[in-house]
């Protein structure tokens, strides 16, 4: 029995409830492949041989961003969520993390693996994790890529859009918690990202974070070194019924 979860399916998880999957024996991804004009990598970074490895599907069009957004920059330290609370924890904006997703559950087989050459992904674990920067919840795909054309437009192509973490199996965040078992961080669920710009310059970190909010992430935190952040959906976990 072919258990693939048809891409309309995962592109909409965000937005609609959806009552369970069957664990695949193993697990497959849906591959999105966002069509750019600039396809070459930043010279500050090596090029990298990108192969398609499952179905490819455009991307879902992208929403102007509210007029509403108004903040300029965030201030290292600060977050600030949908709403323009800058006191509202991650849990409250984006959600409490339901699960850890493995590499080998029925969740996993939800995230989206992303091809969008206008980003540059650092992949920087060993294989098999070199991908998980790829990785993410559907519900990631819109913001990122309103962020990425308001980084275009900000910088007229002088700065690239750097995704440096997503997805994490390998239990990377939460560096404060010793015990595996109690590590806790939306990356774990594919719904955190890390954002920096190449070339890499301090200074635009906080405009980069506001942008990010203006992006329509549900919390956005300047982590001083790059932006992280989160959205809101319902956890991949949970549309495997438990499976993990």
């Amino acid at each position: 029995m072919d258990a693939r979860i048809p891409v309309w399916m995962a592109v909409s998880l965000g937005l609609m409830s959806l009552s369970a999957c069957v664990a695949p024996s193993e697990p497959s991804t849906v591959l999105v492949y966002i069509h750019a004009q600039n396809t070459d990598p930043p010279t500050d970074t090596p090029a990298r041989h990108l192969t398609p490895d499952a179905l490819v599907t455009p991307t879902p069009a992208v929403a102007p961003v509210s007029p509403a957004c108004a903040i300029e920059t965030l201030a290292p330290g600060a977050h600030i969520s949908s709403s323009g609370s800058y006191t509202q924890t991650e849990d409250q904006a984006a959600g409490p993390m339901i699960c850890r997703i493995a590499r080998d559950s029925c969740a996993f087989g939800l995230l989206v693996r992303t091809l969008d050459t206008a980003i540059f992904f650092q992949e920087e674990e060993a294989a098999p994790h070199d991908d998980e920067d790829r990785r993410m919840h559907p519900a990631m795909l819109m913001p990122l890529s309103r962020l990425r054309d308001l980084v275009a437009a900000e910088w007229k192509g002088e700065a690239r859009l750097v995704v440096s973490d997503a997805y994490d199996a390998l239990l990377e965040h939460d560096l404060n918690q010793a015990d595996p078992a109690r590590k806790y961080s939306l990356h774990f669920e594919g719904r955190s990202i890390d954002l920096l710009l190449s070339p890499y310059e301090p200074v635009r970190i906080d405009r980069l974070c506001a942008l990010a909010h203006c992006a329509g992430f549900d919390w956005v935190h300047h982590e001083h070194t790059h932006c992280h952040a989160s959205v809101k959906a319902m956890s991949l976990c949970e549309v495997c019924s438990g499976q993990r």
